[in-house]
């Protein structure tokens, strides 16, 4: 029989141990909470009323720098009006929990989210209270800016997703806006300001490079840096600039009416295999009912205007030879039956003629 003394130590320590277990979490004797960081964004978008894409979630550590699992955090909206699922979480075998949801407020402005731990100081999350598919980003000619895709970006119907740049152009001219990324295929879009398309680009020598060279006359655009696989995220960077030297080596080059520009058949320029004309391609994206209007003028080049379907083989739909037959002038007048892409092949009558000419579209 074991000693009334011996009983009485086995129970006292049986008393401290099951006071040890009592306290701290699920995870072992002894780990409370010591710190709480983010694990995802703390700045998101979404449109007034809609939910965030990526949902807030935070790292929970004990006193040892390990992640804490069954630690209890408090999700709660603490600005803007809007409401949270899953408020009341619990920290995974990776120390990470996640709020079930957050919609925002009705009102555009800022929301705030906070994610508490015990006594240890808050989380916050902001989140802006906008439509990241039709709010524009700033972005100066000239200027380069760095950007980043997430999950919290205007996603387009395919997927991917997009940031939306806003560009003022000063006066007609030839402007180049360039998207690379160290980590994506690139996938960049040259929009009106009302969102119509005027150019785009995919690979520009490499799949991590975008450019796209256009003619546009002043006013405000529109620029989408996007990836051309859906569901990407990574950083990019954007850059603009303008370009004075004439349209050259069969490049790609979009034009938008409203516009009259100086250029120049050269030998360089795009050269028909069978008969050896040299020409200049512009591609111009129109819609259905629209009249176009495009005049090539000069002294010294007999002009000829052809417009072409952009598909494969290209169809010719117009073109003219003398606009009035005593100058050396040539315009067509067309009116678009379907929408989509075309181009415009401004050449000479003759072979292997150069010579500086402008263009007008109208």
């Amino acid at each position: 029989m074991r000693s009334p003394a011996r009983i009485s130590f086995e129970l006292l320590a049986f008393s401290l141990v099951a006071a040890q277990l009592s306290c701290g979490d699920s995870s072992g004797p002894g780990r409370v909470p010591a710190s709480i960081d983010a694990n995802s964004s703390v700045t998101l978008t979404a449109a007034p009323g809609t939910a965030v894409t990526e949902l807030p979630s935070v790292l929970v550590r004990d006193a040892a720098g390990a992640p804490l699992s069954g630690a209890a955090v408090i999700f709660a909206v603490t600005s803007g009006g809007g409401v949270v699922t899953g408020a009341n979480a619990t920290t995974n075998s990776d120390g990470i929990a996640t709020v079930g949801s957050w919609t925002l407020g009705t009102a555009a402005g800022t929301n705030t989210l906070t994610a508490t731990s015990g006594s240890l100081p808050p989380v916050t999350f902001t989140a802006s209270g906008f439509d990241p598919c039709t709010t524009l980003q700033a972005h100066s000619l000239g200027s380069t800016t760095n950007g980043q895709l997430s999950l919290s970006d205007c996603k387009l119907s395919d997927g991917s997703f997009a940031d939306l740049y806003a560009v003022t152009t000063p006066a007609t001219g030839t402007y180049v806006f360039n998207q690379t990324s160290p980590t994506f295929d690139t996938y960049l879009f040259l929009l009106t300001s009302a969102g119509t398309v005027i150019g785009v680009n995919d690979d520009f020598g490499a799949a991590n490079t975008s450019v796209i060279k256009a003619i546009l006359p002043a006013g405000a655009f529109a620029v989408a840096a996007n990836s051309y696989d859906a569901n990407i995220t990574g950083s990019y960077t954007l850059s603009s600039s303008t370009s004075t030297a004439p349209i050259t080596n069969c490049e790609d080059v979009f034009v938008f009416p409203g516009i009259s520009s100086d250029q120049a058949l050269q030998t360089s320029d795009c050269t028909a295999t069978a008969t050896g004309f040299l020409s200049d391609d512009y591609l111009i994206f129109l819609a259905v009912g629209q009249s176009l209007t495009v005049s090539m003028t000069s002294t010294v080049v007999d002009s000829y205007l052809e417009l072409y379907t952009n598909g494969s083989p290209p169809a010719l739909v117009a073109s003219n030879d003398s606009k009035d037959g005593t100058s050396l002038n040539a315009q067509f007048v067309y009116t678009v039956p379907s929408t989509g892409f075309y181009f415009i092949k401004a050449r000479s009558t003759a072979a292997g003629v150069t010579g500086p000419y402008t263009i007008t579209v109208q």
